[in-house]
């Protein structure tokens, strides 16, 4: 199974980050990690925005994912693993981050 494909078997952004910062402590520390959760045709997604410590560190994450860069940040959306009667709510919304450590 892929590493996005692990990723999506999440359905909510606590759970999510916890898979993020897990899968990329192999290839260093994340510094930055900003999730917005939406809703697109009925499916929630989460779209990662993230930063390592290293350019080099960003780049295996990326190969290893098969993302790109947006704006200097590795950015990738995930369709959420979400019930369906779960989709109520605001279309958009940022999740907190708690990462400044």
């Amino acid at each position: 199974m892929s590493a996005l494909a692990v990723l999506r078997e999440h359905s909510d952004v606590s759970s999510l980050k916890s898979a993020l910062h897990q899968l990329c402590s192999e290839f260093g520390r994340i510094t930055r990690l900003d999730i917005l959760t939406a809703m697109h045709e009925g499916t929630k997604q989460a779209i990662c925005f993230l930063r390592m410590e290293r350019p080099e560190q960003e780049q295996q994450l990326m190969k290893t994912l098969g993302v790109g860069r947006f704006g200097g940040e590795v950015v990738f959306v995930l369709n959420l693993n979400v019930p369906e009667a779960a989709h109520a709510g605001p279309s958009s919304q940022w999740a907190d981050s708690d990462l400044y450590d």
